[in-house]
């Protein structure tokens, strides 16, 4: 068996929010210039970026102008008005009761056995929820974008969904020290480097444990100075309330190990298959059912010249004998 690849140098950096720049009021978008820099040559080295822990105190809350969902916009007697939640945490017994104290033309109920809002016009005129452009359809139990709800006097009408006070669901670490290796569903090309579960209650912290998988970034440039931004999982900077928190990256130095990969190559064509020498990845592309031909159909198209090919081959040859010895 091949011996595994040691890194050739590793470091290790330490984040405590509390003693690098930020921007802005909010310390989840800070600044780290490194006072060493971690440097490569790029056309022989590359460094491999990891989050191995954090430690994120639980101090946003669940309803907030941060999050983005605390506004209800309405019409009440044909007059276009807000209502604006306060910043804070909230349980859904709050939730109706700051609706019912607050100026806003509907009484609110609960129903704890269908976990849905209920809205009554007591007024002697038509109200509308304007949920078109509120920010917290999703806190009341509607769709976001849901259309506009008219409702006559002394009518009412319930949300279609449940009440969701589990807004934050994870917080992702972002860095401008990412690769274009990282995907979202979001934007495509993503900058996150980690995703952080929140499984704590509020007030708690929140650890990067096990059970979240750790996400290497493959970097080949140096790196001088840092970016990081925590946010939730719909690009919201979290709004920890100023509470401080810790983070530890692990930066590793690996040798481009051209022999590795051709030993890798040589292996998977004494196996029979049939690859592109061109592609070195782990990502193989995909290929619809529909054109695969059938396996007395199918045959090895070589598209190099004559040399190329033949050099690559006496390359192969010099391995295998290598490795046979």
């Amino acid at each position: 068996m091949d011996n595994l690849l040691q890194p050739l140098r590793q470091f290790v950096l330490h984040i405590r929010s509390k003693d690098v720049e930020r921007t802005g009021e909010l310390n989840s978008h800070i600044f780290i210039d490194l006072l060493e820099p971690i440097t490569i040559n790029p056309t022989t080295e590359e460094i491999h970026q990891i989050l191995l822990s954090g430690e994120i105190p639980y101090s946003f809350y669940n309803v907030s102008s941060q999050v983005n969902n605390n506004v209800i916009k309405f019409t009440a007697n044909g007059e276009p008005l807000n209502f604006n939640f306060p910043n804070k945490n909230y349980d859904v017994n709050e939730l109706v009761k700051v609706m019912n104290d607050g100026n806003f033309p509907f009484t609110v109920s609960y129903d704890r056995f269908t976990m849905k809002l209920t809205f009554s016009n007591t007024t002697n005129f038509t109200n509308i929820l304007n949920l078109s452009n509120s920010t917290a359809n999703k806190v009341l139990g509607f769709a976001e974008g849901a259309s506009d709800i008219t409702v006559l006097a002394n009518q009412s009408i319930t949300s279609t969904g449940i009440v969701d006070l589990a807004t934050v669901h994870s917080i992702f670490v972002k860095s401008n020290s990412s690769s274009n290796m990282v995907f979202s569903t979001r934007a495509g090309f993503s900058s996150t480097i980690q995703k952080v579960s929140v499984d704590v209650n509020s007030g708690n912290i929140i650890y990067l444990n096990q059970n979240d998988s750790r996400q290497h970034t493959v970097l080949n440039s140096n790196i001088e100075a840092i970016e990081l931004r925590l946010t939730d999982q719909n690009n919201n900077l979290i709004d920890l309330n100023d509470i401080n928190y810790e983070l530890t990256m692990g930066f590793f130095v690996y040798p481009i190990n051209q022999s590795i990969r051709t030993r890798t190559l040589n292996a998977t064509m004494r196996r029979g298959t049939n690859i592109n020498t061109q592609q070195q990845n782990n990502m193989r592309p995909f290929t619809p059912l529909a054109q695969i031909r059938p396996q007395e159909e199918q045959e090895f198209i070589n598209t190099e010249a004559p040399i190329e090919h033949k050099a690559k081959r006496l390359i192969i040859d010099d391995i295998i004998e290598e490795l046979e010895n």
